[in-house]
């Protein structure tokens, strides 16, 4: 017996045709995954225009993502000064707070459109009207500081501060002798 492989006694015998399926060449396979061969050179061609609009829109996309990293960093970076700048102001004006009597004449000043008031000893309302003592906002209370924490306040934020009116100079010089109390002068 000849040790001819099956399609060699096929062929002698006429049941197959030389050159494979059919007597064409046999097709290029895909690979694995489903994509042609490497050698296949018609298989990847794009005309350089596409290519290069491709390269360019793909550079775009990373300059915006790169844009909005930023953004988002110095929002951030923002955000943390904010924060700091808020703990100082609340640390300056609860540790500098003078403490306020629970009882005494009450000192009227305007703030946020409405007309306020704090119980204060005499020592303090000479210091209101003096301006050695500010009057402070945190957490929607009010707080007497010293004119010193007030400037430290204000470099930071000055939307913590409530704005006194300024003394109670008189204009009229037939009232000059009189004095204005200073929670009177608006």
């Amino acid at each position: 017996m000849s040790k001819a492989s099956l399609q060699e006694q096929l062929l002698k015998a006429g049941l197959g045709k030389k050159g494979g399926k059919g007597g064409k060449p046999p097709k290029q396979k895909a690979s694995a995954w489903g994509r042609v061969s490497r050698h296949d050179k018609e298989a990847n061609t794009k005309p350089p225009a596409e290519i290069e609009a491709a390269k360019k829109a793909a550079a775009e996309k990373i300059e915006r993502e790169r844009q909005q990293a930023r953004e988002a960093g110095k929002r951030q970076r923002d955000d943390e000064q904010r924060r700091a700048r808020r703990a100082e102001i609340r640390q300056l004006i609860l540790d500098h707070a003078e403490t306020l009597p629970r009882q005494g004449e009450p000192f009227h000043f305007a703030a946020d459109g409405r007309v306020r008031s704090l119980p204060v000893d005499p020592r303090l309302r000479r210091g209101l009207a003096s301006r050695r003592l500010r009057l402070a906002i945190w957490d929607k209370r009010y707080y007497l500081v010293s004119a010193q924490t007030a400037e430290k306040i204000a470099q930071r934020d000055p939307d913590f501060l409530v704005a006194l009116p300024d003394g109670g100079e008189i204009r009229d010089t037939a009232y000059t002798e009189f004095t204005v109390p200073d929670d009177m002068v608006w």
